[in-house]
C-alpha cells in the first residue's frame, strides 16, 4: 500500500504490473474503493499493463472529506496523482458508474492526457429524480450512518442474480457499510450537481461505452445518449448491471481488454 500527497489531499493508490507496460488507470465506483479492483488485476497485468488505482478523495484509505466537492477537483486529483507519481501520459482511462462519470470529466479537461476512454453505466449528472435520491441519501447517511442505506442501495447496484460468489458479497457489502458517511454524503451531492454532458464533445480519446441491461440506475436508453454524444464512440449493450467490473469481471475482460489493445 502506498500514499502520495497530491492536489492537497492524501491520496491511496497501488501500481501494479511491469513498469514500462502500457498505461491503464482504473476509476472506481460510488462506494467502491480500489479494491474493487483486485479481482482483475491478475487479468489485466497479465496482459502487459502498468495499473494505477486510487481510493478516490473520501474513498477508501485515502483523506475524508468535509464539505462541499465539485468533479473539477476530482479531476485535478487525478492530474496532481498522475504527475506526483511521473505515471506515463497519455493514459488508457477506464471508470464504471460514478467512476465513469470521473474518467468522462477528466477526458474533457485534459483531452491530451488520454488515449483510449471506457466507461460503463457512466453517471455523469443527476436528473430530477436521481437528484433527489442522491441529495436525501446524502441527508440520510449523515443522520444515520451507512449501514441503513446498504441493502436498498446494492439492491440497485448489485442485484440479486449477479451475488454469485457469496464470500465475495458479503466482503463488498461490509467495505460499503464502512464508508465515511460525510464524505459519502459529499460524492452523492457532487453527483447530483454534476452536469457533464456539455463536455462530451470536448473528448477527443477514442471512447467506449458500455451499458448493461440489468442497470436500473443507468439504463442502456440512459447510456446511449451518452455515447451518442462523445464522438465517434463505440456504444455496446451487455448482459449486466450496474457495476460491470465488480459483479461480472469475466465480461468486463473480455470487452474491455481487446478495446483497449485495438
Amino acid at each position: 500500500m502506498a500514499w502520495i500527497e497530491a492536489n492537497g489531499v492524501s491520496l491511496h493508490y497501488h501500481l501494479d504490473g511491469l513498469e514500462g507496460g502500457e498505461p491503464l488507470v482504473l476509476v472506481h465506483e460510488l462506494g467502491g474503493t480500489s479494491f474493487s479492483w483486485e479481482p482483475l488485476i491478475p487479468t489485466i497485468t497479465g496482459a502487459g499493463y502498468r495499473v494505477l488505482r486510487w481510493d478516490w478523495r473520501g474513498s477508501g484509505l485515502s483523506e475524508k472529506i468535509r464539505g462541499n466537492l465539485s468533479i473539477d477537483t476530482m479531476c485535478g486529483d487525478l492530474a496532481a496523482l498522475l504527475d506526483g507519481l511521473g505515471f506515463p501520459q497519455p493514459v488508457n482511462l477506464v471508470g464504471t458508474a460514478l467512476g465513469g462519470g470521473i474518467a468522462i470529466a477528466f477526458a474533457a479537461r485534459y483531452p491530451d492526457r488520454v488515449k483510449k476512454l471506457v466507461v460503463s453505466s457512466p453517471a455523469t449528472g443527476g436528473d430530477k429524480a436521481s437528484g433527489g435520491m442522491l441529495l436525501s441519501r446524502a441527508e440520510g447517511v449523515e443522520r444515520d450512518g451507512m449501514r441503513p442505506f446498504a441493502d436498498p442501495s446494492l439492491a440497485r447496484s448489485f442485484p440479486e442474480k449477479y451475488r454469485t460468489d457469496a464470500a465475495f458479497f458479503a466482503t463488498y457489502r461490509n467495505r460499503w457499510i464502512c464508508n465515511d458517511p460525510a464524505s459519502f454524503a459529499s460524492h452523492n451531492r457532487m453527483l447530483a450537481s454534476m452536469n457533464e454532458d456539455v463536455n462530451f464533445a470536448k473528448i477527443t480519446a477514442k471512447t467506449l461505452v458500455l451499458s448493461g441491461v440489468d442497470d436500473p440506475l443507468r439504463t442502456p436508453a440512459s447510456v446511449k445518449e451518452i455515447a451518442d454524444g462523445i464522438p465517434g464512440s463505440d456504444y455496446r449493450k451487455l448482459k449486466a448491471g450496474h457495476f460491470l467490473p465488480v459483479t461480472s469481471a469475466g465480461l468486463w475482460a473480455e470487452t474491455v481488454l481487446p478495446f483497449i489493445a485495438g
